[in-house]
């Protein structure tokens, strides 16, 4: 009788466990930072010698586009000329919200949190930039510079523009799969994003300080915002040491 006890009780246990397992978690995590030849973690000094101190980005949505959505999208453009027709959310994995980006730290307030996946191969990633920061801007990078012999001078660029750019990766496209958690890593380098940039033009307030927006120094100011685009890149960091996996 006590052996048979025994028996059910460990048949119990083991369908008690049996049934406690989870499922397989599956989804899309999301990271974004800055990087540098210098430095692959914080990115808090430039090629350039150009070290920087705050970086945010006010992200309002982020999608993974496939290449039939791309398409479909573009053909209902050329129709009625809107941004935001033709898309079909069965094709997408959306980020969306209002999401302040730290990328010296590689954070986010709020977390951006594990969006819900359709396995396939994505073309692009697509970010939309609001004017969600203080002063209503959409980007805020603060650093400072040393021109040649003289003393380091406090650097700020900002835009209060509304900003809209494609990641592409031409070769192998994104590969999201199921039943996995798909960790993808966001990054903008900053060698890239100041290449070509001279500061030596740019006029000082009288505090001493650069500033770089939408109404001073503008013609530096679309230099920069013009080559935001080809300074991202992104790919998937499954080991999580905060670099594109095959890089």
């Amino acid at each position: 009788m006590k052996t048979k006890i025994i028996l059910i009780l460990i048949a119990g246990y083991l369908l008690m466990m049996g049934c406690s397992n989870d499922p397989i978690a599956e989804g899309v995590t999301l990271k974004m930072k800055a990087v540098t030849n210098q430095s692959t973690i914080n990115g808090r000094t430039s090629a350039s010698d150009l070290v920087f101190n705050r970086i945010l980005l006010g992200v309002r949505e982020l999608e993974f586009e496939t290449s039939e959505e791309d398409d479909h999208e573009n053909s209902n453009d050329d129709i009625d000329g809107e941004n935001e027709d033709g898309e079909d959310d069965n094709e997408e994995i959306e980020f969306k919200g209002s999401f302040v980006v730290d990328l010296i730290n590689g954070t986010s307030t709020p977390e951006f949190g594990l969006a819900e996946v359709q396995p396939g191969l994505y073309e692009e990633i697509e970010i939309e930039l609001g004017s969600i920061l203080p002063n209503n801007n959409s980007i805020l990078i603060a650093f400072t510079y040393t021109p040649a012999g003289g003393d380091a001078v406090q650097v700020e660029f900002s835009t209060q523009k509304e900003i809209e750019f494609e990641i592409e990766n031409e070769k192998t496209g994104f590969q999201i799969d199921a039943n996995v958690i798909n960790s993808v890593l966001v990054i903008i380098d900053l060698d890239d994003l100041f290449s070509g940039i001279d500061l030596s033009t740019a006029s000082i307030d009288a505090d001493g300080i650069i500033r770089i927006n939408d109404a001073s120094n503008t013609k530096i100011s679309n230099q920069i915002l013009s080559s935001f685009e080809e300074a991202c890149n992104a790919g998937e960091d499954n080991d999580y040491d905060d670099e594109i996996d095959g890089d």
